[in-house]
């Protein structure tokens, strides 16, 4: 079932276990919950154009971001990473509803927004050395960065650095009334938060609150943690405050300056921590490093890993490299957004076969930093054996690709999403605007959720 329901008191009656006959997905998690509709404009709607914007960087630039109101400012590549600097003109109140606290006049007037987008890993790029930046993203040894108190990815910091050298140039000389945005896909996102960390670090909080609106990653790796989460998460557990992130709290921001957006499948979200799936790449081969063990089924990566050992040179600087610093138990950052598929689809990857298309967004749902992993962990889980056989394995890789965060979301975000079938089963409130976008029809203290094919019954 798909209901969706965070795990407090005053959320019983038709929606507790016991009156609905089963129990929602996220029964076990405090701050899991829709988006509420005061924060549809910037969760939604201002973010589907920024995961296009992330996806733009990939394609024909200027095309692609004209179609989306952006006017590139400059391009270029600094630390074997591509970056893109566009202007458009908003409002602050499509980025974050806060500012519009005093509904004056003035904060509808248009701001100028610059935004840094940075991309992810791109294999088919040969203009960059692009097993240089392997090895950094590999080298994922925790360090403490500046002041901060954070513990952060060793490798990636090294590249956010370069890129700080670079990128503030724009971020200088933008326009006093400019408002800047940090905006990227995979790696793109994890440089963009440790680009914010180090503005903070650099040029205090104050300047951060000041100039930026917001980070936006999609499809990202965890990787920082402060080193006071896992007590904090303790202490604040039975609190209001379920949305509250340890890590951006120690560095004097608020835990919706950084959105974070994953697809449940995706196992590069899930990198560099408690929950990596992506061991088989070694855990599959002998103690001398090369040899694949020959007991254990058929799997799509062991043909895949043989083939890598035996053409890379370098395979093992990284072979060790991952050993020894991959498994860091990083966590999320800011508030996370998982973009689900409808109730059959999500029904039938679990149950019956894996589909390895890319299916529809019908329902976004917010959680804490603290959260998130635990979450996809239990709800989509993606072990190191399972992610091994040829379905998975496919569904993981087209999951993370850029176009799994851009065509689906924008169109839920459009209202553009094919209304289905439906059925009914129990499942929380959820926002009353714009219901079609978010995949759900109130009857009630029922929802219908859109439900594709074969309708599947609530035994109760």
């Amino acid at each position: 079932a798909m209901g969706i329901q965070p795990a407090t008191s005053d959320r019983k009656s038709a929606y507790s276990p016991d009156a609905a006959g089963m129990k929602p997905l996220f029964h076990n998690f405090q701050s899991a919950k829709p988006v509420h509709k005061d924060d549809y404009k910037h969760a939604i709607k201002k973010s589907a154009q920024m995961a296009s914007l992330s996806g733009a960087i990939y394609m024909n630039i200027i095309p692609e971001c004209h179609k989306i109101g952006q006017a590139l400012v400059a391009n270029g590549t600094s630390a074997d990473v591509a970056w893109m600097v566009t202007d458009s003109v908003g409002y602050e109140d499509d980025y974050r509803e806060e500012q519009m606290s005093d509904k004056t006049a003035a904060s509808r007037d248009p701001v100028l927004v610059r935004t840094i987008t940075i991309r992810g890993f791109d294999a088919s790029d040969e203009s960059v050395d692009r097993e240089l930046l392997l090895y950094r993203i590999c080298e994922g040894e925790k360090v403490l960065l500046g002041n901060s108190g954070i513990l952060v990815h060793k490798g990636l910091l090294l590249v956010a650095e370069e890129l700080y050298d670079t990128l503030t140039t724009y971020i200088d000389f933008a326009a006093p009334t400019h408002k800047l945005v940090l905006n990227g896909h995979s790696i793109g996102g994890s440089l963009s938060v440790l680009l914010m960390m180090l503005l903070v670090d650099r040029r205090g909080v104050d300047y951060v609150k000041e100039n930026f609106l917001r980070v936006y990653t999609f499809g990202s790796p965890p990787i920082s943690i402060s080193p006071d989460a896992i007590e904090d998460s303790k202490k604040y557990s039975d609190t209001s405050d379920v949305m509250r992130c340890p890590t951006l709290e120690a560095i004097g921001l608020e835990s919706d300056f950084v959105y974070q957006y994953v697809q449940p499948w995706d196992p590069v979200a899930r990198l560099f921590s408690d929950i990596d799936p992506c061991y088989p790449l070694l855990e599959d081969i002998g103690d001398d490093g090369v040899t694949l063990y020959a007991s254990g089924p058929s799997r799509a990566l062991r043909p895949i890993t043989r083939a890598i050992i035996e053409s890379w040179e370098g395979w093992p600087r990284f072979r060790d490299g991952f050993r020894e610093q991959s498994n860091q138990g990083y966590t999320g950052i800011g508030v996370q957004h998982l973009l689900l598929p409808e109730p059959t689809r999500y029904l039938a990857d679990r149950l019956v076969s894996v589909n390895i298309a890319i299916p529809p967004v019908y329902s976004v749902v917010q959680l804490n930093s603290r959260e998130i992993l635990p979450a996809l962990k239990e709800t989509f889980p993606l072990d190191e054996f399972s992610i091994s056989f040829v379905p998975s394995a496919l569904r993981s890789f087209i999951h993370h690709f850029y176009p799994a965060y851009t065509s689906p979301f924008v169109e839920y975000a459009n209202g553009k999403t094919p209304i289905p079938q439906e059925i009914e089963v129990a499942s929380p409130p959820i926002a009353d605007a714009d219901t079609r976008a978010n995949g759900a029809r109130r009857s009630g203290n029922i929802f219908k959720w859109p439900i594709l094919g074969k309708a599947v019954a609530n035994n109760k």
